[in-house]
């Protein structure tokens, strides 16, 4: 008997040894953004998302409601192959198209059209591709119009595969996510907060600031928080609007070792640090551009691209490309023009940071 026991042990040995059933099973090379758990293992192989902005149609009459720009850009992204994309909203002309325009109104035939641009990134009917992960931006939000048809058609179009794990009230507005070692957090600037619109739900981003913290943390909305342009009156500037708001909202990052904010509004490319926290704009996917003069960004800024003036027609429509090298705690940024001459898409910006 004694001897009967021992063979059946060992094959029992045996039988766990050849079937693997000791070692959990390796996860998979890609994983959704949204079912990255906290176990995902810190990688050697560098993987990298694109950030972009602002893409309503500069023409007042526009028969689309989204710049013609986009599509180029689009298709250029998904040569990128990035993992993810980030858009920080003013997706399309929303509430701020006139009778001009034979889409006033009509809010989810715009979407609907943005959403058909980008599809060489997603593809929102059959919902593959590679994810995109949007927040509104002024032109989703109505402003003094009414809100409610703008908001309902937002959610029910490009926000509606958006996480539902916002504040209540602000689902698949506000949101965190995490994707192998980073976290990304995405904030709606125009949900009122202790009666001020134009700030951020600071109780909530406080809590995913200190919750299932990544070694690379990044947070995307919509306003920059300091100004990078002459247009101090224009409310849209959300959080700029509110300072002692907007810097509370800045403090936490930098007590959270927060790498970046990306934003848009500013229609340009302008990437800047205040604190070790890097603030990038990246609004220049088709929107009417803009001039930039580094004499006008808020003081409490430190200017690292562009450092001279840019006059409106030098400046490009284009896009961010971040590689993450977890290996190296470090992370790369390409931002990329197109050319309007040769048709040929161009660097611009480049820096490599450490995460803090």
């Amino acid at each position: 008997m004694r001897f009967l026991n021992l063979t059946l042990f060992l094959i029992l040995i045996i039988a766990v040894s050849v079937c693997g059933c000791t070692t959990p099973s390796p996860a998979p090379a890609h994983m959704s953004p949204q079912t990255a758990g906290p176990t995902t293992p810190v990688g050697s192989t560098p993987w990298k998302f694109v950030v972009f902005a602002d893409s309503p149609d500069p023409a007042a009459n526009t028969t689309t409601g989204v710049s013609p720009e986009l599509i180029p850009i689009a298709t250029a992204i998904a040569a990128e192959k990035p993992d993810l994309t980030l858009y920080m909203g003013d997706l399309v002309n929303g509430w701020e198209l006139t009778n001009a325009s034979p889409m006033a109104g009509n809010y989810t035939g715009q979407l609907g059209n943005w959403m058909a641009d980008v599809d060489p990134i997603h593809n929102y009917t059959t919902g593959t591709g590679i994810p995109i992960y949007v927040v509104r931006g002024n032109h989703e939000d109505g402003l003094t119009q009414t809100v409610a048809p703008l908001l309902n058609a937002y959610r029910a179009t490009a926000a509606s595969g958006m996480p539902a794990n916002g504040p209540p009230g602000e689902e698949k507005l506000t949101y965190s996510f995490t994707y192998k070692g980073a976290k990304f957090i995405g904030i709606d600037n125009y949900i009122a907060h202790d009666g001020l619109k134009e700030t951020v739900n600071q109780s909530w981003m406080d809590e995913q600031l200190t919750k299932d913290t990544r070694p690379f943390m990044f947070v995307f909305g919509h306003s920059p928080a300091y100004v990078v342009v002459n247009d101090t009156d224009d409310e849209d500037f959300a959080l700029a609007t509110h300072p002692p708001q907007r810097d509370i909202f800045w403090e936490s990052m930098v007590k959270t070792n927060v790498s970046a904010y990306f934003c848009g509004h500013a229609h340009l490319y302008a990437r800047s640090e205040s604190r070790n926290v890097q603030q990038i704009v990246s609004g220049n996917a088709g929107a009417h551009m803009i001039a930039f003069d580094p004499a006008d960004i808020d003081p409490a800024l430190t200017l690292e691209y562009p450092v001279k003036a840019i006059a409106l027609k030098s400046q490009r429509v284009g896009y961010l490309v971040i590689t993450v090298h977890e290996d190296t705690g470090t992370f790369d940024g390409i931002q990329k023009t197109l050319n309007p001459v040769t048709n040929v898409w161009e660097t611009g910006d480049t820096f490599s940071l450490k995460a803090r």
